[in-house]
């Protein structure tokens, strides 16, 4: 069957092209956010919220926001460049994406991170940290997880989530860029207040089960097995149980339902899904481990 197989006939060669674009664009975001510390002027008024801040943005802007706030993230925590690394979870992460109900460039990273977390920038930017892929088992758990993530982008849940908020840092960042010429730092600016309401945002419970569910579905679309996700969470559900592993855990048990809610309302749905899709744990080891 040729949705099985897709998996099996992604060639590591398109999978370094993605991987050298994600490259370019975030040295292109590093040299914009460089130049912005050296001849922007701070902006230092308070301006008034504007209705602007509840219209979606626009493609050029997704794009934007998510190289900045790209950009920010690799600063912060550094990325994983191990060319072969690198392509193998750019090519799990196209193997899923193509099945995404909104196609748009997605690219994908490997934080340095001691943390156990995935993040959905906009733009189709994703990180999952060394720390979470070193925690998985096969290749359809990584599918799992990096679905879960391409939903929250191809909807743009967090997008929506943030310019709801009403007196949030984005909101107040917002109304002073309408006041402001000086774009690169209001790129920056921009790009800070969107990691400070994502590293605190809860998005609704309707939204991470949909991310849930879709991205379990999309992953057995590519031809991985189904209960990828359902055997990583699982997973770090048992870990949770172990006080040392709180702080590694901190950010996902903060901004998401608990583990075994998740599992519960998955399990399921993974059991009516096919059931021939593959684990690919011998690659996943032979590459991640």
């Amino acid at each position: 069957m040729k949705r099985a197989l897709t998996i099996l006939t992604l060639t590591a060669a398109s999978a370094f092209l993605v991987n050298a674009q994600f490259g370019g664009v975030f040295n292109k975001a590093k040299e914009k956010m460089d130049a912005a510390k050296q001849k922007a002027k701070p902006v230092s008024d308070r301006a008034e919220r504007v209705a602007e801040n509840y219209t979606a943005w626009t493609p050029q802007e997704e794009q934007e926001i998510g190289e900045a706030t790209a950009a920010k993230m690799i600063a912060m925590f550094g990325i994983i460049e191990t060319p072969q690394l690198a392509r193998y979870v750019n090519l799990v992460g196209q193997s899923v994406a193509q099945y995404a109900p909104r196609q748009i460039p997605y690219r994908f990273g490997i934080l340095d991170s001691e943390i156990v977390g995935a993040f959905a920038l906009p733009g189709g930017f994703i990180f999952i940290t060394k720390t979470a892929l070193e925690g998985m088992a096969n290749e359809a758990q990584l599918a799992g997880a990096l679905g879960h993530e391409i939903v929250h982008v191809s909807e743009r849940h967090l997008e929506a989530a943030i310019r709801s908020k009403k007196n949030s840092s984005w909101a107040v960042e917002e109304a002073k860029a309408k006041t402001s010429s000086a774009a690169p730092e209001v790129l920056r600016r921009r790009a800070d207040a969107f990691l400070t309401e994502m590293f605190n945002m809860r998005l609704s419970r309707d939204k991470e089960d949909g991310a849930d569910e879709r991205g379990t579905l999309m992953a057995a679309q590519a031809g991985y097995a189904a209960n990828g996700l359902l055997e990583f969470l699982r997973t770090l559900a048992v870990v949770q149980a172990k006080p040392e592993n709180q702080r590694a855990l901190g950010q996902l048990l903060s901004t998401h339902p608990p583990f075994d809610e998740r599992v519960n309302h998955l399990a399921p749905i993974v059991e009516k899904s096919d059931k021939s899709g593959k684990t690919l744990e011998a690659r996943f080891r032979s590459t991640v481990k």
